[in-house]
């Protein structure tokens, strides 16, 4: 996985993370198996939950743009904004997480579904 560090109130990504970023997608196989995991988050305060949401929503929907522009496809990017419920880690970030990465590539022909003669 990548963990991506966004200063406070930041919703775009810095060129070098945006370029970390590609570069993490294009290290993995190519192949229709693999789907990304993108977990977003952002400081706030219990008073003002929604303002930490929407930051964490921007973060989110920013390397989202960055994965399909590196040809992932948006039905294998998986986006949550987590706003302030900030689990293991800095309040301001995005966990990115490909999923798949084990599974075979596609087979250029389906597999045939009648049963070999002996």
């Amino acid at each position: 996985g990548l963990r991506i560090g966004f200063g406070p109130g930041q919703g775009e990504l810095s060129q070098s993370s945006d370029q970390t970023l590609q570069s993490f997608v294009h290290s993995l196989p190519l192949s229709e198996a693999i789907s990304y995991n993108v977990v977003a988050y952002a400081a706030g305060t219990p008073e003002d939950p929604s303002t930490a949401r929407r930051v964490s929503l921007a973060r989110a929907l920013s390397v989202r743009g960055v994965l399909m522009g590196a040809g992932v496809p948006s039905s294998r990017i998986y986006v949550r904004a987590l706003g302030a419920t900030g689990g293991n880690g800095p309040a301001d970030r995005v966990d990115v997480t490909a999923l798949g990465v084990n599974a075979p590539p596609p087979s250029p022909e389906p597999p045939s579904l009648t049963p070999k003669q002996p």
